[in-house]
Order: C-alpha cells, then sequence, then structure tokens
C-alpha cells in the first residue's frame, strides 16, 4: 500500500461565519494541498460572536451537505465536538482549521469569536488547532487576497515548526494586497481595537421592541509585541492562545493583601 505524500491523512475545517462562507471555501482549498481528506463540520447560518459556546440545552441538528460536508444547526464549538467525537470518532482529524474568518479575531475579539472558539474546543479534545482570520476595516468589503496567497505558505510554515498540543494558533490575515505582506511575527493577544458593544433599540412592524448590539471598534494604541501592531504594519500575526485568563499581576497582589490580613 502507498504511503501518502500529504503531510496529514484527516483535515477537519470548521468556521463561524457558516458553512457557504467564501473564507471556508478558500480554506478548504488550502487544506487540500496538505491532507487526503478534507472534512467541514461548519454551523448551517452565521453565528458569530458565539464564542466557543455548546449547546447544552438544546438539541443539535446535522445535515449533510456534501462528501465529507455537514452543516451544524449550531454553534462552532458544537460543530467541533459532533464532528471529533461523532462523525469522526473512530479516525479523529489530525488538525483542525478554523475559519478563514471575514473580519480580524484581535484582543478582545478572541474572547467574542466563535472563529477562536471552535479552535478552543479542538484543542479541549486534544486536536492541534490553528484559527484564522482576514482583517478588514468595518465600513469594507472583505479582500480576501493576502488570505488566498499568503494562507498555503503560512500553514507550511506552522506545520513544519510543529503544532502545540496545549493552545490553539491565532492567525491574522493584514488588509493588504498580498504582495506588500512583510512576513509572519509572533505577537501576544492585547486589547486590540475593541471600545465596547453597542446596543440600538428599534421597533418591529408590531410595535414589538427589539435590539440590535453591535461590537464597538476605534482607535487604539499599537503596543510592541501586540497583533493589532502586528497587522497594522503589515506582518501576518500569529498568537498562541489558551484559556488561562488569570491576571498574574492581580493574583500576586491579591494574594499578598490577603495574606497579609491573616
Amino acid at each position: 500500500m502507498m504511503m501518502s505524500e500529504k503531510l496529514f491523512r484527516r483535515i477537519l475545517l470548521a468556521n463561524d461565519d457558516g458553512i457557504e462562507a467564501p473564507g471556508i471555501q478558500i480554506l478548504e482549498r488550502v487544506a487540500e494541498h496538505f491532507a487526503d481528506e478534507v472534512w467541514v463540520v461548519a454551523p448551517a447560518t452565521d453565528k458569530s460572536g458565539v464564542s466557543n459556546s455548546v449547546s447544552l440545552r438544546e438539541p443539535v441538528r446535522v445535515e449533510a451537505r456534501g462528501t465529507r460536508k455537514f452543516a451544524v444547526h449550531g454553534t462552532p464549538a458544537d460543530c467541533v465536538a459532533v464532528a471529533v467525537r461523532h462523525l469522526m470518532k473512530h479516525s479523529p482529524p489530525d488538525v483542525l482549521l478554523s475559519g478563514i474568518n471575514n473580519g480580524s479575531n484581535i484582543g478582545f475579539e478572541t474572547v467574542l469569536s466563535g472563529t477562536v472558539g471552535a479552535a478552543i474546543t479542538g484543542v479541549l479534545l486534544g486536536i492541534p488547532s490553528i484559527a484564522l482570520s482576514q482583517d478588514r476595516r468595518p465600513e469594507d468589503k472583505p479582500d480576501w487576497r493576502t488570505a488566498e496567497q499568503h494562507g498555503l505558505p503560512v500553514l507550511q510554515t506552522l506545520f513544519n515548526a510543529g503544532l502545540p498540543a496545549e493552545c490553539c494558533l491565532n492567525v491574522n490575515f493584514p488588509n493588504l494586497a498580498a504582495g506588500p505582506v512583510k512576513g509572519i511575527k509572533i505577537a501576544r493577544q492585547g486589547i486590540g481595537k475593541v471600545n465596547g458593544i453597542t446596543v440600538t433599540p428599534t421597533t418591529d412592524p408590531h410595535g414589538e421592541n427589539y435590539f440590535w448590539l453591535r461590537v464597538e471598534h476605534g482607535n487604539t494604541d499599537l503596543p510592541e509585541h501586540s497583533e493589532v501592531s502586528a497587522v497594522a504594519e503589515g506582518y501576518i500575526s500569529v498568537t498562541p492562545l489558551t484559556w488561562e485568563r488569570t491576571s498574574m499581576d492581580i493574583w500576586s497582589t491579591l494574594s499578598s493583601q490577603l495574606k497579609s490580613a491573616d
């Protein structure tokens, strides 16, 4: 039996923009260079902003959309769980790729992101995982050229380096034409570009109130080694992320204060 010349036997794709989103179609074409089988298990509709929430109190429905392609009526984390623990349980994926997201996942955005949530869920289930996002201005349509041209070499570089087991890698492509990209920069998360969340009230035709919630972006500092700084300078940022959110400075301060109060 001939051995495959590709790096992996199976790669799983997920996202939060939905199974028909252009970003996951780009990622599928890239993933085919690395794996014998590419599985797509993604939300049936856009599930942006749901982080890594899991549908614990409602059923999750799955529908086949083609060979090794499934639409899940649930969250991105549901998609990964269903894929790894059901659809592919007898032969789990070697790698999970989540995205490519329409818009950056930088700083606080990573806390909200279903794209990153899927990757974090992959790590939880023992699958090396990478989240990928294409930066853009909120008022502009996405320009996928950077992700299309650099997606394959970036993944090749990360695969060659070896994927960590204890965290996912968060990749952000800068909002540039493909040519000017300066390279890859390993970055820290930082605060990013989020200023807050806006709530806009409105009324439906029946006179009932409802609300639109939106993430509010604004100008931000560009601290050294941060994702936002790297992407603004024309680099592809790569950030190792995990579920650890402890502020070690405050932990140390509180520990000292409470110890002295005994």
